[in-house]
């Protein structure tokens, strides 16, 4: 997936593609992807301060980097940060933040459906962060999607916002004067703002469907209530938007509610762990009911293949070492399959016999990558002129058909002046 401006602009430009008709299906719209919308929250929670971390680190790597330059910007930069005497606690709290984000990340980095506990981990994500520096009053009172930025009063006092312990300890150890604490707070209080505006903003928190969903969240299964409430709301907001229709919605809802109830379905539920997948869960449970279970089935299909920002992998961040794969060609990748392959079929990497011929491949391999590189600028060198000969010939084919059609529209108006004449001819021969 996308960033949230792209993921939106392309879902605007497919609904008007695809809406024919009234009674076509429309496309349901869950937010844009969960994972960039919380990793573009941290971004933003660190722009709202002035402590420019994300320079020092930045020159930290490239100080490493370019080791051997005499001098740099990046020196003057980590110059900077180190006679910062909070830059320990700074560091502290991002990371203490930056571990909230992280669990998140990393489960909902894959390709499995998770999308029936998006509402409830999301909700979990934004509560934290919301304890660390608003009220608990402030949040008894309703929604914490509700809760209002601008009221000061509903904030803790800048020295009681949580930072984490490793934050407080550093700044137990520094030596900073009261204004460099109080702007640090400050600071903080900043970023916690930053992030859980971001994270409201264009986030799937804010869709009724994401709630709707998590009915199929085994663990709201056990209230009923709870369960009745969000599955009507889901079967409801499917009958509007012409995916099923009322009838199956009811049978789909009354099949849900008698599996459930039965006794040994609701200690299955109870039991339910998240390392299994949610999916294969529910359908052992509808496919194994005595009585069929078609219309929930259906629907339980319809529910998982909504996307959560399903990746393994994310571009511009990746969280999940095991989930990492090379931004690899195709032709890369086959080859380094086919080496693969040939290691195994001879036992492995110790049994594995180098070549004369091999070792020979291996010192002109530099030589046959220029040669490859050179035969694809050929191409490319090809294709964009076979492109640009293209375009002339549209464009020349548009003038003719422009002055083709000019000509046609000089000799109808010639015809008609012609014609004309005639008539007057006629008439004027008549009169005499």
């Amino acid at each position: 997936m996308e960033g949230p401006n792209a993921n939106f602009k392309f879902f605007k430009e497919l609904t008007s593609c695809i809406k024919e008709g009234p009674e076509d299906p429309e496309i349901l719209n869950m937010g844009s992807c969960g994972l960039h919308s919380v990793n573009l929250a941290f971004k933003t929670g660190a722009k709202c301060t002035n402590w420019k971390i994300f320079d020092f680190m930045r020159a930290l790597y490239y100080v490493e980097k370019d080791k051997n330059a005499p001098t740099s910007k990046s020196d003057v930069t980590i110059k900077e940060h180190i006679s910062d005497p909070l830059l320990p606690a700074k560091l502290a709290f991002f990371q203490s933040i930056a571990n909230e984000f992280e669990s998140f990340l990393t489960e909902y980095q894959t390709d499995v459906p998770l999308i029936p506990f998006l509402f409830e981990d999301l909700t979990n994500l934004v509560s934290r962060l919301f304890k660390r520096f608003v009220l608990r009053d402030a949040l008894k009172e309703g929604n914490i999607l509700n809760v209002d930025f601008e009221n000061v009063a509903s904030f803790l006092p800048p020295k009681k916002i949580d930072v984490g312990i490793s934050a407080l300890c550093h700044i137990k150890k520094a030596k900073a004067s009261e204004g460099q604490l109080n702007t640090f707070f400050k600071d903080a209080r900043k970023f916690l703002i930053g992030c859980v505006r971001k994270l409201l903003e264009r986030s799937p928190l804010i869709y009724i469907l994401t709630r709707s969903v998590s009915c199929f969240n085994p663990m709201v299964t056990l209230s009923e209530t709870l369960f009745d409430q969000r599955l009507t709301k889901l079967l409801l907001i499917l009958c509007e938007n012409n995916w099923m229709t009322p009838i199956s919605a009811d049978k789909a809802k009354n099949q849900l509610k008698e599996v459930c109830a039965e006794s040994k379905n609701g200690s299955k539920l109870k039991m339910y762990k998240r390392t299994e997948r949610v999916d294969k869960f529910w359908f052992d449970l509808l496919s194994t009911y005595p009585k069929p279970c078609n219309d929930a089935i259906s629907l339980l299909k319809m529910i998982m293949i909504l996307s959560h920002g399903n990746s393994n992998v994310e571009r511009g961040f990746s969280i999940n070492k095991e989930c990492l794969w090379e931004n690899m060609k195709e032709k890369t990748l086959i080859a380094r399959r086919i080496v693969y392959d040939s290691i195994q079929a001879n036992g492995g990497i110790n049994n594995f016999e180098v070549s004369k011929q091999l070792i020979l491949s291996v010192r002109n391999s530099r030589g046959n990558y220029e040669e490859y590189k050179e035969k694809k600028r050929k191409e490319e060198k090809e294709l964009r002129e076979n492109f640009k000969r293209k375009r002339e010939a549209e464009n020349q084919l548009k003038e003719l058909k422009a002055k083709k059609l000019k000509i046609l529209e000089a000799a109808q108006k010639d015809s008609l002046r012609v014609e004309e004449e005639i008539a007057s001819l006629k008439l004027l021969q008549k009169k005499l």
